[in-house]
């Protein structure tokens, strides 16, 4: 059992909950549906994480399930509905759809094919790419969308990279990596309200 591994997950796990109730959950659904792809995803991986780190060992595999489905249809989704966010226009359903499909897809490679390059390679290229939309959005003077969407990349990557980042921290590396990712959740929940509707 580690304590410190499953209430830092337990926080990262409410987090995501009260974003998705706070902020996605009232959006229209092509909207939602991208957005909850990353945001639950994450949410339910720590969900199952917190009972991994109180010695549930069944919970493990569905931890990990849930946080591939987050790291490729999350982060395909995640690209798009910022796109049109910034853009400042409604997600077409359809879209949404082909957007969901081609990150199951990748989904698929990763869990039956094993195809960790693919997942990798997902996240290497969004995270940059949601990146580059928020400074966008700063560009078109969309301020508030644009601030949230660099705040929760920045937090991402301080969280994925946190032993090369603050390497003498007193928290440990797992905690500050659920901590900052929950920092992140709750940003692009902030940017999400902005979401125009269809």
């Amino acid at each position: 059992m580690e304590l410190s591994h499953a209430v830092s997950d337990a926080i990262l796990t409410l987090t995501g909950f009260f974003v998705f109730f706070r902020y996605i959950f009232k959006l229209d659904l092509a909207a939602c549906l991208l957005w909850e792809a990353f945001i639950l995803s994450v949410t339910v991986a720590a969900m199952f994480g917190v009972a991994r780190f109180m010695g549930v060992t069944e919970a493990t595999m569905v931890s990990e399930f849930f946080q591939h489905l987050a790291g490729t249809v999350g982060a395909l989704c995640l690209v798009f509905v910022s796109f049109f966010l910034v853009l400042r226009k409604p997600v077409p359903i359809k879209f949404a759809y082909v957007v969901g499909l081609l990150g199951f897809l990748a989904f698929a490679a990763v869990r039956i094919y094993d195809r960790i390059e693919v997942l990798n390679a997902i996240q290497t290229v969004a995270i940059p790419l949601v990146l580059l939309i928020g400074v966008w959005g700063l560009f078109r003077k969309e301020r508030a969308i644009g601030v949230w969407l660099v705040l929760a990349v920045i937090a991402v990557v301080m969280g994925t990279y946190n032993k090369r980042f603050m390497a003498n921290t007193f928290i440990d590396s797992i905690d500050l990596y659920h901590y900052l990712l929950a920092i992140s959740l709750l940003c692009f929940g902030r940017a999400a309200r902005h979401q125009v509707h269809g």
